[in-house]
């Protein structure tokens, strides 16, 4: 049951119990969640668009500042010069075989009764770090552009050698669609959305009359496959960093240009497509007799051309300084910048930062203080390529490994109803707990706990892993091996990147009364207050061992699938799960026998710094293989898919590529495999003996 708290009965506790609690705190926290105040914050951050770089964006990261200061944060901002790309001109025609040349639009439908549609600032429609190029071609159909999609293509004795081929948007990361068309061959790449993925299968209207993307849409972003500043990878790009040049293969930028449009101009380019039908699976809701394959017959003529760029960004940050241990770290991010308005992504997110920001300036007057530190970030270019945080999590790398306690990430805060939540195993009890103590905005009367796991299969919540790179968690829990969660509502987001991700959408679709955006709040406020008051911190470790263990029963199917040879095996991890699962009973039972002592004690703070040094042990200096930047062995993105996570990718990108269509099957391949297994197994003993405490 939850039980309403106000400031008036805090002001009555304390003049009888001047010593109040932090949980009385924490339960006040919970009610002074203002949805006006959100919805207020949204409106003026999203009235012009502001992509990365702009005048436009730098105007957002004073209105984040001036709030941050104004709820009594210690308030500043870091800034950083990297590498930005911006559209200078782009065209795409098609010539028919009889010679006509049909132009398409490249170019989203204002909207009369949405004004922000008719803004003029709004950035055309583009891909990030896409090379500039002149290039005429016929045209593949190869559905999401996945690896699988083009085995089918050559298994129907087709390839796309030459071509420049469409894609739909909706399985992998539009970047991979973009390298695995170099991969096979493909001059230039097209990406659009679906009506079937984003459109509500044509048989449900558009934006404004429904939630789905209008046919003209189209879902710009950044192609880049890698994380943080091309031209520093893996250093931080201040002033007077060292550079790479922009043509320097180290870069990894892309290799062949590609544009976004719309199912629209899709439409038009699928029409004039010869050559087999595609599979059933690959159609899609286009307004199409059928989905062909091609090639051509007729001419797809590309240009583009693109401003790469050194750019200033500005990350913005707010801090509450802790009373007990200052030198301890609870961090909150959420990223500024937006491919056009960004009411969904990302600024739900920072509107909801911001009325947190106010709700701890209120208890600070009320007299209270963490024992830990919070620092709330905001960050800038994530849709580049999580530039602001990486940068930052790059130059403050050695003192977040010894400082940082946990990172709490929200990018699209809401999408529609419906919590979800990505983290790290050891946070999974911890966060079920924050859950049935907030209202769910959508069932009321019930927690967000228990809507959450009624709506799962099992009736046990659906929580999923922070492998990918699709936020600004990755560089904190990827890289430098700290604790890390993910928060939002909603499943699905039709104007995602769009020009219609704006504040008229959001209000009539994504969260009318910002009921949900208070909620999440309530999760990601109450989430950090935790961690920065309690004596003991709440990680549990033998949930993690749980999870390795499935991830093992997972790999063992895959490796008698892929019939791997005998001496390939899987004991050193069953091993070094079962001395982690050892050592998470011995910690958690010291963990109980300290609830006794002294808040500030030595043994304490002894206990939680093994239990926040843990997560660290899972890095490796070397890094996976062929990504030496990704240092967590046991999470990380697909080679094939950086949005999705990998348990053990070290692991099962290899056995993918011995396994492959063009795999060497010797048994080298089976024996890098197994040295992955080894160096996964080091990697979890090294959390058992840090979570031990003792030395060997």
């Amino acid at each position: 049951m939850i039980v309403p708290f106000s400031a008036q009965i805090l002001q009555a506790l304390i003049k009888v119990k001047p010593n109040i609690s932090a949980e009385d705190y924490h339960r006040l926290f919970l009610n002074m969640g203002r949805n006006d105040t959100i919805a207020q914050h949204l409106k003026v951050i999203t009235k012009e668009p502001h992509v990365a770089g702009t005048p436009e964006n730098f105007a957002t990261a004073d209105y984040v500042l001036s709030t941050f200061q104004n709820s009594g944060l210690d308030a500043h901002y870091t800034d950083y010069e990297v590498l930005l790309t911006y559209p200078l001109s782009r065209s795409l025609s098609l010539t028919l075989p009889q010679g006509e040349v049909i132009q398409l639009k490249l170019k989203e439908q204002e909207i009369e009764s949405d004004p922000s549609t008719k803004n003029v600032k709004v950035i055309p429609t583009f891909h990030a770090y896409s090379p500039s190029a002149d290039i005429s071609a016929e045209v593949v159909f190869v559905n999401y552009g996945t690896e699988e999609d083009y085995s089918t293509l050559r298994d129907m004795g087709l390839d796309a050698k030459g071509a420049i081929v469409i894609a739909k948007y909706g399985r992998i990361f539009r970047g991979d669609i973009v390298d695995i068309a170099a991969g096979a061959g493909a001059v230039g790449v097209i990406v659009y959305s679906d009506p079937q993925d984003f459109g509500g299968n044509r048989t449900q209207g558009y934006y404004p009359d429904s939630r789905w993307l209008p046919p003209s849409g189209v879902q710009r972003g950044s192609i880049f496959e890698e994380i943080g500043d091309p031209l520093t990878p893996g250093w931080p790009s201040l002033p007077d960093s060292e550079r790479l040049s922009v043509d320097d293969p180290r870069t990894k930028l892309p290799t062949i240009p590609s544009i976004p449009i719309s199912a629209e101009d899709a439409t038009t380019i699928m029409k004039s497509l010869d050559g087999p039908v595609a599979p059933t699976e690959w159609h899609g809701a286009l307004d199409l007799p059928a989905y062909r394959l091609g090639r051509g017959p007729s001419i797809l003529n590309l240009h583009y051309k693109s401003n790469h760029t050194i750019t200033p960004i500005r990350d913005v940050f707010g801090l509450i300084k802790g009373s007990e241990e200052p030198d301890r770290y609870v961090l909150l991010g959420n990223h500024r910048d937006a491919w056009t308005f960004g009411a969904g992504d990302p600024n739900g997110g920072t509107a909801t930062l911001l009325e947190i920001s106010q709700r701890l300036g209120k208890l600070l007057k009320q007299g209270w203080q963490p024992k830990r530190s919070i620092l709330l970030c905001n960050w800038d270019a994530e849709e580049y390529a999580l530039i602001g945080s990486t940068e930052w999590v790059e130059q403050n790398y050695d003192l977040l490994f010894s400082s940082a306690v946990a990172y709490l990430n929200v990018d699209v805060a809401v999408m529609g109803p419906g919590f979800t939540l990505q983290s790290t195993p050891q946070l999974d009890d911890f966060i079920q707990d924050i859950a049935k103590e907030v209202e769910d905005p959508d069932n009321p009367g019930n927690t967000i706990y228990e809507s959450w796991a009624s709506s799962s299969p099992d009736s046990h919540p659906t929580i999923n892993r922070l492998g990918g790179k699709g936020s600004d968690y990755a560089p904190f829990v990827q890289h430098a091996g700290i604790a890390g969660t993910d928060f939002s509502f909603g499943k699905d987001f039709p104007p995602y990147h769009s020009l219609y991700d704006d504040f008229m959408w959001m209000e009539k679709y994504g969260d009318p009364l910002f009921h949900r955006h208070v909620a999440l709040g309530a999760m990601w406020g109450l989430t950090a207050l935790k961690l920065a008051d309690e004596k003991v911190l709440p990680f549990n470790y033998a949930t993690y061992a749980d999870n390795l263990q499935l991830y093992v029963d997972t790999l063992e199917a895959q490796l008698r699938s892929a019939d791997a040879p005998p001496f390939v095996s899987t004991s050193p991890l069953l091993k070094s799960i079962a001395e982690l699962r050892k050592a998470a009973l011995q910690i958690k039972k010291k963990a109980e026998e300290l609830e006794a002592l002294e808040d500030g004690s030595a043994e304490l703070r002894s206990l939680n710094d093994h239990l926040v040094m843990a997560e660290r042990a899972f890095t490796d200096a070397d890094g996976l293989p062929g990504s030496p930047w990704y240092k967590h062995l046991v999470y990380g993105p697909s080679k094939i898919n950086k949005y999705g996570t990998t348990a053990f990718p070290g692991i099962s990108d290899l056995v993918a590529l011995v396994t492959g269509d063009e795999a060497n099957h010797s048994g080298d391949g089976w024996a890098d495999v197994q040295h992955q297994i080894w160096r996964v197994s080091r990697a979890i003993s090294r959390v058992a003996l840090v979570i031990h405490g003792e030395l060997s």
